[in-house]
């Protein structure tokens, strides 16, 4: 991985999908509610959802789509106040 995080925990999610052909799309920062947030290309697969999900510093969620929004699932280490998320397929 090339692209440091303000979060050590979310540099190991990102590594993680990473080594799973996933990649990033944008790092933003400036939210309210957290520090950065790091936009995955892709969506998660159940492997790569599974092995994220074993590290206990991450808190994972889903957001369902709006008129104004898109879905999308992630993971947020609330310590570090940096948010991953990943876009997602809603049915």
């Amino acid at each position: 991985m090339t692209k440091k995080t303000l979060s050590s925990a979310i540099d190991r999610a990102v590594q993680i999908a990473v080594e799973h052909g996933n990649d990033i799309a944008e790092i933003s920062e400036g939210w309210t509610k957290v520090r950065q947030v790091i936009h995955m290309r892709d969506p998660l697969s159940d492997d790569v959802r599974a092995r994220i999900a074993g590290n206990s510093e991450l808190r994972h969620w889903l957001v369902t789509p709006t008129p104004h929004n898109k879905a999308e699932e992630g993971f947020t280490c609330d310590r570090d106040q940096v948010a991953l998320t990943f876009p997602r397929q809603y049915q």
